[in-house]
């Protein structure tokens, strides 16, 4: 990120950071460029009365007035300049968001500019006001202060080199005698220290090392000062995130609550029909045994949605810190998972494929029952939606697709119905809120179909990747097949700021049929879902 402080650090917003941000940070620039014209404005007016009571007391030689008067006109007419373009810049804002990088670049060779001019109107300064007797020479570490603070840090270098440069040409110029003549710094006391070796080459180091001192403390401390600030700024996109993922929470919850109960109660309902039936001996005798299936039918529904509701609530109430503690052996586990699962899919008529990568590491930060679970859930629903004769296929590899290697993704792809676009795309447009990861939601097709379920499969998979600090990439094409990919950080990867639950990390593309000219529809939450 670029620093308010050292805004030319790169002329060029880095990934991620927002032409409005570049523009804020030209902005601040241009306040800060504008004090320091401000500032030069008063050193201008001091200077003049300096050289008027001077020229009222003084009783010795007069002072060049003539020369000093030339090099402040200068210093005002170049102030009037930097004036007159910083405006300039200022109008470009009205521009809008395109005119970022020209408004950095701007704003960079502005204070370069400045900086640059004034070292050399100092020099001049200097020049007419005792040469190396002078003690003014110590605006050049003011100045060394300043580039540190407003300017890349190479360019801060070669500033500070120009200094020792000019200054040096100044005093062995005039020890040398090819700068005459020779201008006391006080007009009642002339002396010739400029004609000393000695002391031209001791003024020159002292100066020398103040300069390269000063640009050495101040650039550490704006190099904190950058460090802190990206902090700053990491923990602000990481409240704000928070404070998305709480919204999207509770949101959730809400809903969940009153799906939830809904759900349960239309099973036990059927089931207190159905009984009161038999006991009031409305269903015939040879009826019974077939109501009492029916019951017992939907007694097992009624389980199995009470025994994901628990894993749900589990992974919901435990500690999301404990994915970083925990250690999971991907391959382990896959493999686990395939060879439970492999004899479902076979009895079905399926083509079941499991591909792991034989070596390297494959360990991730996630609780191991919670990947199990979360990928237990996917296989689960590839067998379930896929009609036979038809095919599975679960893969995992290192690295997510956009390269990342500090990532494992686990891909299930199946040749099935696909999901409900109606379900895949969010109603509000936001990604994090597509219906197909919501509790008890299912596609008309699956229950057109008859096929049971509970629809909570994939709401405890987004839990998982989501506390785990993973992503997830939805491809599916209706009746054609669906992909489903969840990607986990690797054990010890390196974390780029404040890790918080981002409840946009899903990625869902639509795809059309195989030959239809609709284009494709994606759901995606601004660049940072798996690809």
């Amino acid at each position: 990120m670029i620093n308010a402080n050292r805004p030319a650090e790169s002329s060029v917003p880095p990934a991620g950071e927002s032409a409005d941000a570049a523009r804020g940070t030209a902005l601040v620039t241009m306040l800060r460029l504008h004090w320091f014209i401000r500032l030069r404005w008063v050193f201008l007016a001091i200077a003049v009365l300096v050289l008027v009571v001077e020229r009222l007391l003084a009783s010795g030689p007069p002072r060049p007035l003539v020369g000093l008067g030339v090099v402040l006109a200068a210093l005002g007419a170049a102030n009037l300049l930097w004036l007159v373009y910083s405006h300039l810049l200022f109008r470009r804002f009205d521009e809008g968001v395109a005119a970022s990088q020209g408004l950095l670049c701007g704003v960079e060779i502005l204070a370069n500019a400045q900086v640059a001019v004034d070292l050399l109107l100092l020099t001049c300064i200097l020049r007419f006001s005792g040469g190396a007797e002078s003690p003014m020479a110590i605006f050049y570490l003011f100045h060394m202060a300043i580039v540190s603070l407003l300017l890349k840090r190479w360019q801060a270098v070669l500033h500070g080199v120009w200094a020792i440069l000019l200054y040096g040409v100044l005093v062995i110029g005039e020890w040398q005698q090819w700068l005459v003549p020779h201008y006391g710094f006080l007009t009642t006391c002339v002396v010739d220290l400029h004609t000393r070796p000695e002391y031209v080459f001791a003024a020159l180091l002292v100066v020398a090392c103040g300069v390269f001192g000063t640009l050495y403390f101040t650039l550490q401390i704006a190099r904190r000062l950058e460090a802190r600030e990206h902090e700053l700024r990491a923990a602000n996109a990481a409240l704000r995130k928070s404070q998305t993922a709480v919204q999207d929470l509770q949101l959730r919850r809400s809903r969940f609550m009153q799906t939830a109960a809904h759900q349960l109660k239309s099973p036990l309902a059927v089931i207190q029909t159905l009984t009161e039936l038999i006991r009031g001996k409305v269903v015939p005798a040879e009826a019974v045994p077939g109501t009492c299936d029916k019951i017992v039918r939907r007694c097992r529904e009624g389980i199995g949605q009470v025994g994901e509701l628990i894993t749900l609530a589990r992974v919901q109430e435990a500690d999301p810190a404990r994915h970083g503690r925990s250690e999971s052996d991907v391959r382990r586990v896959i493999a686990d998972l395939c060879e439970r699962f492999k004899p479902l899919a076979e009895e079905k008529g399926l083509v079941f494929s499991c591909q792991v990568p034989p070596r390297g590491g494959l360990r991730v930060s996630v609780d191991q029952q919670d990947l199990g679970d979360c990928v237990a859930n996917l296989i689960e629903n590839a067998i379930k939606y896929t009609p036979a004769p038809g095919t599975v296929d679960v893969a995992v590899k290192a690295g997510s697709g956009a390269g990342c290697p500090d990532e494992v993704s686990i891909n299930v792809t199946d040749t099935g119905m696909g999901v409900d676009p109606d379900i895949l795309a969010p109603g509000d447009g936001k990604a994090g809120h597509e219906p197909v990861f919501d509790p008890f939601r299912r596609g008309n097709n699956a229950l057109t179909a008859g096929i049971p379920g509970t629809g909570l499969g994939l709401s405890i998979v987004r839990e998982v990747v989501e506390q785990s600090g993973g992503r997830i990439h939805v491809t599916s094409r209706p009746n054609e097949g669906s992909s489903f990919t969840v990607t986990f950080p690797m054990c010890g990867a390196a974390s780029a700021g404040p890790q918080v639950r981002d409840t946009r990390a899903s990625r869902v593309v639509v795809e059309p049929p195989s030959g239809a000219r609709e284009p494709d529809r994606t759901q995606n939450d601004g660049g940072e879902s798996a690809s």
